[in-house]
C-alpha cells in the first residue's frame, strides 16, 4: 500500500480549497450590491429633489407592487413603478429651482382606486429636498 499519492491528494485538496475560498472572498468584496430602481448614473449625481415612499392597500396596509407613480410638473412627467415591497424612489430632473410642493404626485394601478396620496418633507437642507409621498390604494369592487 502506498501513502505518497494520498498525501499528494490531500495537498491538492487543501490548495484547491484555499483558492476557492480566496475567489469567494474576492467576489464578495468586489461587487456593489444592486440598488432597486437605481442606475449607476444616479449614484453620482447630486439630486436637488427626490420623492420616496410606499404604495399600500387600504385596511391591511399590505404593500402593493407594480403601482405606477407619476411626478408631473406642467407638461413634463416622470414615471416609476413600485417594487415587490411596494417601495419606490423617484428623482425628477425638472431643474434645480423646482420645489417639491409644485410637483404633483399621482399613483395608479389596474384594479385599484387611489384613495389618498399623503406628502411630507423630510429634508432640512434648502438645497436638497426629500419628499415622502405615501400612496393608499383600494381594490376596485368586483362587478
Amino acid at each position: 500500500m502506498t501513502t505518497e499519492p494520498r498525501r499528494c491528494f490531500i495537498g491538492l485538496s487543501s490548495f484547491a480549497l484555499a483558492v476557492g475560498a480566496a475567489s469567494v472572498v474576492a467576489a464578495t468584496f468586489s461587487f456593489r450590491p444592486a440598488q432597486s430602481g437605481e442606475l449607476d448614473s444616479e449614484r453620482d449625481e447630486e439630486a436637488t429633489l427626490a420623492f420616496v415612499g410606499s404604495t399600500r392597500q387600504v385596511g391591511t396596509l399590505a404593500p402593493v407592487a407594480g403601482v405606477m407613480v407619476q411626478a408631473e410638473l406642467g407638461n413634463r412627467r416622470i414615471m416609476v413603478r413600485s417594487n415587490s415591497e411596494g417601495v419606490y424612489k423617484l428623482i425628477p430632473s425638472f431643474g434645480a429651482d423646482v420645489k417639491g410642493d409644485s410637483v404633483k404626485i399621482a399613483c395608479s394601478k389596474d384594479g385599484y382606486d387611489t384613495v389618498d396620496v399623503s406628502r411630507r418633507e423630510m429634508s432640512s437642507k434648502p438645497s436638497h429636498e426629500l419628499v415622502v409621498a405615501e400612496c393608499l390604494l383600494a381594490p376596485k369592487p368586483s362587478k
